[in-house]
């Protein structure tokens, strides 16, 4: 039996693109690779529009992986590189938690 795969729920805020969505999508279904008993994903992107602030972009996937959360996020100067940095951080957890 082939399980499709869970749609992910967004929550964003701050100037967040449609491409970026489809971005951190992509990245989420890469970090997970091929991982089954994937059940649920939430990604919460958000930019907050302060000059001040070093890294202002954060992009964060909380992931039921075979009934356990795996929570992984990241922040950077923009929201790309947030995502970039999400995917590394997501693969290492789900990885991790496949070897136990």
């Amino acid at each position: 039996m082939i399980r499709e795969k869970p749609e992910i729920r967004f929550l964003t805020s701050g100037d967040v693109t449609a491409h970026e969505r489809a971005a951190a999508e992509r990245a989420v279904w890469r970090a997970l690779g091929s991982a089954r008993g994937v059940s649920s994903v939430q990604v919460t992107l958000s930019v907050v529009a302060d000059p001040s602030l070093p890294r202002p972009a954060l992009a964060q996937a909380v992931v039921d992986l075979d009934g356990r959360r795996v929570r992984a996020q990241a922040a950077a100067p923009r929201i790309v590189e947030a995502i970039d940095l999400l995917r590394e951080r997501l693969a290492v957890r789900a990885s991790s938690l496949r070897a136990r």
